[in-house]
């Protein structure tokens, strides 16, 4: 019951910063390479449990987002999150910098998001095939992820046709 107090906690919370950030328009810049370490870091004790070990890849050079650092983790902790959950043994984030966008991409070594599954796992509510087999949870985090990367000009999507999990957060560059 605790844990999942905490989730709906989560969620909860993560939808006030959606709203606030839709309504203020907030924006501000941070370090993405400090997002992807903080969130691999409150996902380690998930990972654990899991059993998988979360590798964090950094850029060749500093890189920094155009979003700030708490609406940022917003969005890529989700993500990390499900890739701890459906992995097998390995989560890798890894960060580029392209044409004025970053994106970090997530991947893991599980049975990935099936063919059909790719736009509807976004749907609030909706999980996917290893979801509904594997684990717990709501269907609300990549729907809530995908939110608030849009409200920031950003989005979240998967890659197909990659081995495991694949998915890509894009976010402006700062």
């Amino acid at each position: 019951m605790l844990r999942n107090a905490r989730q709906v906690t989560r969620i909860i919370d993560t939808l006030f910063a959606a709203a606030r950030h839709e309504a203020a328009g907030v924006s501000g810049t941070t370090d993405a390479l400090a997002v992807a370490t903080n969130v691999a870091a409150t996902c380690e004790p998930l990972a654990l449990q899991s059993g998988v070990t979360i590798n964090v890849a950094p850029p060749s050079e500093p890189v920094r987002l155009g979003v700030d650092q708490d609406l940022a983790e917003r969005i890529l902790h989700p993500v990390v999150e499900n890739a701890c959950r459906y992995g097998a043994a390995t989560v890798w984030i890894s960060l580029a910098r392209t044409d004025g966008r970053i994106l970090f991409t997530v991947r893991d070594d599980g049975s990935g998001v099936g063919h059909d599954e790719h736009a509807t796992i976004f749907e609030p509510g909706t999980r996917g095939s290893a979801g509904r087999t594997e684990g717990n949870g709501a269907g609300l985090g990549l729907a809530l992820a995908r939110r608030l990367a849009r409200s920031a000009s950003g989005d979240v999507e998967t890659r197909v046709g990659d081995q495991g999990g694949s998915f890509v957060v894009d976010l402006p560059a700062g």
